[in-house]
């Protein structure tokens, strides 16, 4: 079981992200990518925008949405 940074949690709270949505995304990804410091980045496309939740060993780092899609999203290939 993951454990959720304070600024992970600030996140939620700010961008109106429920903890359930987050934890389906993580057992549910569309596409899993690794990102800088060797995190682990899930995403999940809802309607036009991407969800990332990015993670580091087992600790939730910052969950957001982001219309630029294309930028992060490698094809929809889990790792």
């Amino acid at each position: 079981m993951l454990k959720w940074t304070e600024h992970a949690l600030e996140n939620l709270k700010s961008r109106g992200i429920s903890k359930k949505l987050v934890e389906e995304i993580l057992k549910n990804p569309d596409e899993i990518v690794t990102g800088k410091y060797g995190r682990t980045i899930y995403h999940k496309l809802i309607g036009n925008k991407l969800m990332r939740v990015i993670t580091e060993n087992n600790l939730i780092i910052t969950v957001y949405y982001t219309s630029r899609v294309t930028k992060y999203w490698k094809g929809g290939k889990k790792e």
